[in-house]
């Protein structure tokens, strides 16, 4: 399922960038499609892969496995909103059905937590916190059909709080342990700055989420401070270990440094004030971690257990020339943050390259 996630996902990731610009649909259709069927569903397998390896515990179950797929229904039966063939209305609806997934998952997630063999991987509370963000942000938006006079505040807060709370700490928490795997480097710090760091991401989503939401500078700037400090702390962590990894020509190093790089500018996109966050989110963070992640987790998921020279050789082939990639995210990620338009072609160019070798690799597999 993961796999058939991770390619849906970059389809959908290729659709919502290059479809606004030959169909005429609101661009909330776009991003719901990107985000709540795609992104959303794809996060929450995720984490039911990681969570059981996080707590040193069984892994999920059949019929909590099949969570993705409702959280992938919530994310559809919002589009026909905002194509206007439903009543607004419906966006409660199906934000609700969101809802329940993300509180089965914060449950479960405790659960797992509580049963662990001995202390949890600190991984584990990024991964509950950014639910938690998922659940405020739904929570929002099913109020925002009920509540019109407070609708720019809720949107404001619904599309911050999952853009840097639920994504944003589900990939910075999943980068931190994904980078030394990817490198075959330990991080010896890894542990204590997971634990240290997440009060301080978890602050900055909230405390940025709610600025935009009541249109006030000071919980805005407060919360990319916030969010700053364990990301500064990230990247000086990452130069001195994979330093040399990072500028390759050849590896997934240099696409995962590429999407921690997209991050900051996607919170400097949030503190210009860009009108369309997904400018810089999109091109310049989502697409290099869901492809940096892919090269990596891909032929582990297709085919699970004892890592094999099979695995090796996936990864080499599907991280090739993953530097050059990692230019063109780099430059999706800085041009609109500098006021260029069209400035998703770098990622969609770099996308659809990584997609044609994922599909070759899959096609030979």
């Amino acid at each position: 399922m993961l796999v058939f996630l991770v390619a849906a996902t970059l389809v959908l990731l290729l659709a919502g960038l290059a479809l606004p610009r030959v169909a005429v649909l609101p661009a909330p259709f776009w991003a719901h499609l990107v985000l709540a069927v795609g992104v959303m569903s794809l996060i929450t397998a995720a984490m039911q892969h990681f969570v059981p390896v996080l707590t040193r515990s069984r892994g999920v179950g059949t019929w909590l496995g099949r969570l993705p797929w409702l959280m992938a229904l919530a994310g559809l039966a919002v589009l026909p909103v905002f194509a206007g063939r439903l009543d607004y209305a419906y966006v409660s609806l199906a934000a609700g059905l969101g809802l329940v997934g993300a509180a089965t998952m914060l449950v479960w997630m405790r659960g797992k937590g509580r049963a662990a063999v001995g202390p949890a991987h600190p991984g584990l509370h990024w991964y509950v916190a950014a639910m938690a963000c998922l659940a405020l942000g739904l929570a929002a938006a099913m109020l925002i059909p009920w509540r019109p006079e407070w609708h720019l505040a809720l949107r404001a807060f619904h599309i911050h709080i999952n853009l840097y709370g639920f994504v944003g700490l589900t990939a910075v928490g999943t980068l931190q342990v994904l980078m030394p795997t990817l490198g075959n480097r330990p991080d010896p710090e890894v542990g204590l700055r997971l634990r240290l760091d997440l009060k301080w991401a978890l602050a900055g989503a909230v405390l940025l989420a709610s600025g935009k939401a009541l249109e006030l500078a000071v919980p805005i700037w407060l919360g990319l401070a916030a969010w700053a400090w364990p990301l500064v702390r990230l990247a000086l962590a990452w130069g001195r270990l994979y330093g040399r990894d990072i500028v390759r020509i050849n590896g997934g190093e240099p696409v995962l440094a590429a999407a921690l790089f997209g991050f900051v500018c996607a919170l400097m996109g949030a503190w210009q004030g860009l009108d369309q966050p997904l400018a810089v989110f999109l091109p310049g963070f989502l697409f290099p971690l869901v492809s940096g992640a892919a090269a990596q987790l891909g032929p582990v998921w297709l085919r699970p257990g004892v890592a094999t020279p099979w695995h090796a050789a996936s990864r080499a082939g599907l991280n090739r020339h993953g530097g050059i990639r990692a230019l063109l995210f780099l430059a999706a990620a800085i041009l609109p943050v500098l006021g260029y338009k069209c400035a998703g072609m770098p990622g969609l160019t770099a996308l659809v390259w990584f997609m044609i070798l994922f599909v070759v690799w899959l096609w030979r597999d």
